[in-house]
């Protein structure tokens, strides 16, 4: 399994991908929270097996939302997680 992470913001986001050994798959890097920046993050995951990718990201306000919906249109799997069960297991 590979997990990808992102922190969502209002104008840019981080992503990283690690395997489900730990390993680093994709180190951290930004991305525009627009279809340019959507574009970009397709690209860095492009060498990964899709069907092995889960994405997760948490719930911020809305500045996740188009993200989400073009990540599920083009068949990803999302999880979209409450802040407060992530805040509760740092």
């Amino acid at each position: 399994m590979i997990y990808v992470g992102i922190d969502i913001a209002k104008l840019n986001h981080f992503a990283s991908a690690i395997s489900s050994e730990g390993g680093i798959l994709i180190e951290t890097f930004k991305f525009s929270n627009d279809y340019d920046g959507f574009y970009l993050l397709l690209s860095n995951l492009a060498p990964l097996d899709q069907n092995s990718i889960i994405i997760g990201l948490e719930s911020t306000v809305h500045y996740g939302d188009n993200l989400v919906r073009f990540l599920i249109s083009r068949d990803f799997k999302v999880c979209v997680l409450n802040p407060l069960s992530t805040s509760a297991m740092r």
